[in-house]
C-alpha cells in the first residue's frame, strides 16, 4: 500500500468530530519511556501498580498491533462548559458528568478505522483510550499537535488542555506530522504555583501520591485524615492547574455534542451530593466517568470536601 496522506487522514478525523489529529512513525518512544521508568522509580505512581505491568507494551506500539507502521494521535476538546458543581464544593472535574470519554472516543476511533479501510482498503488498526498500556500525551506531543505542560498535562495551542486523547495505531505507513511542537509555557509556573498539594515536583513531573486526582478516583485504600483535608474542595478529580494556565483562558465552544454535560446533571449541587443514595448514584452517574470512583469512596471524597471548605 502507498503512503497515506497525512492531510486526507486529518480530514477524516475531523469528519468522524474530533478537534485535531497528527500522526507519528511507531518506533520506541525514547525520552518518554526514561520518564516513566523513573517517575515509577519513585514511587510517584502511588498504589497505581498496573502503572508497573506491561512495559514493553507502553513504550513499543509494534508489541500491541502486529506490522505497527503509525500512530494517528487524536484530541477531542470538551473545555468550555460550567455548571455550579464546577464551581463550588464538592467540586467535580469539568469531564466527569459527560457520558464516559472512553466509550464515545473508542466508538469514534472505529469509525475512523472504517473510513480509512473505505478510502484506502484493508488497514489493520486498533484503538486505544485511557485504558490500555499507551503513553496518550506522549503519542500527542509526538505528532506534533502541541506539548506538554509543567502540570503534565498536554496543551494544544488552540483548544488548551482540556481535551481527551486517543490513538489509532495502524499497520500502514501514514505521512508523518512528527514535527516536534514548540514548548510553549516558557517560564510561566502558575499551575505549580497554583497546585493546594504541590504534588507538581518539577515541571512536567506529578507526584500522584500528593495530586488531589489521585486521591479521589485512583486512590483504592481509605484516605487518611491528611488527605481528606487536603482535598480542597474536590470530591472527583481536580481542575486547578488547568484552570489556572493561560492556554485555557479563551477555549474554544464544542463542537461535538457527545461531549456535552448530561443535562440532568447541570443542577446538581452540594445538597444533592450529600443525600445521595446509592441507587441516585447508578441513576445520575452510570454513564460517566463518575462512575469509576464507585458510591462509597465518592460518599467518602464529598465529606472531606464539604468538612474542609467549612
Amino acid at each position: 500500500m502507498a503512503m497515506i496522506p497525512l492531510e486526507i487522514v486529518r480530514k477524516l478525523a475531523l469528519d468522524v468530530g474530533f478537534s485535531d489529529c497528527g500522526v507519528s512513525p511507531a518506533g520506541k518512544l525514547g525520552d518518554a519511556g526514561n520518564g516513566l521508568l523513573s517517575w515509577l522509580g519513585k514511587g510517584y505512581h502511588g498504589e497505581m501498580a498496573y502503572m508497573e505491568r506491561n512495559l514493553n507494551l507502553r513504550l513499543n506500539p509494534s508489541a500491541l498491533v502486529p506490522g505497527a507502521k503509525s500512530v494517528i494521535s487524536v484530541i477531542l476538546a470538551y473545555g468550555h462548559q460550567e455548571i455550579p458543581l464546577m464551581a463550588h464544593p464538592p467540586r467535580v472535574s469539568r469531564y466527569a458528568l459527560m457520558p464516559d470519554y472512553h466509550k464515545v472516543m473508542k466508538t469514534m476511533l472505529f469509525r475512523l478505522l472504517n473510513a480509512l479501510r473505505e478510502e484506502f482498503g484493508p488497514v489493520n488498526g486498533r484503538p486505544f483510550v485511557d485504558s490500555a498500556p499507551v503513553l496518550e500525551r506522549a503519542w500527542a506531543e509526538n505528532s506534533g499537535m502541541g506539548w506538554i505542560g509543567k502540570n503534565s498535562n498536554f496543551i494544544h495551542p488552540k483548544f488548551g488542555s482540556f481535551v481527551f486523547i486517543g490513538e489509532l495505531i495502524v499497520d500502514a505507513a501514514v505521512e508523518d506530522s512528527s514535527r516536534q511542537h514548540k514548548n510553549r509555557c516558557g517560564s510561566c509556573t502558575r499551575c505549580m504555583e497554583a497546585c493546594p498539594t504541590h504534588a507538581i515536583v518539577e515541571p512536567g513531573v506529578v507526584d500522584a501520591r500528593l495530586c488531589i486526582s489521585y486521591l479521589t478516583i485512583e486512590k483504592r485504600s481509605p484516605l487518611t485524615e491528611k488527605e481528606c483535608g487536603s482535598l480542597n474542595g474536590w470530591c472527583f478529580g481536580c481542575d486547578i492547574c488547568q484552570e489556572v494556565c493561560p492556554w485555557n483562558q479563551k477555549l474554544l465552544p464544542i463542537t461535538n455534542e457527545e461531549v456535552s454535560i448530561i443535562p440532568e446533571l447541570k443542577q446538581l449541587n452540594a445538597g444533592n451530593m450529600m443525600g445521595m443514595t446509592q441507587t441516585q448514584f447508578e441513576e445520575w452517574f452510570g454513564i460517566t466517568p463518575l462512575k469509576r470512583a464507585g458510591y462509597e469512596k465518592l460518599m467518602q471524597s464529598v465529606s472531606c470536601a464539604v468538612k474542609a471548605s467549612h
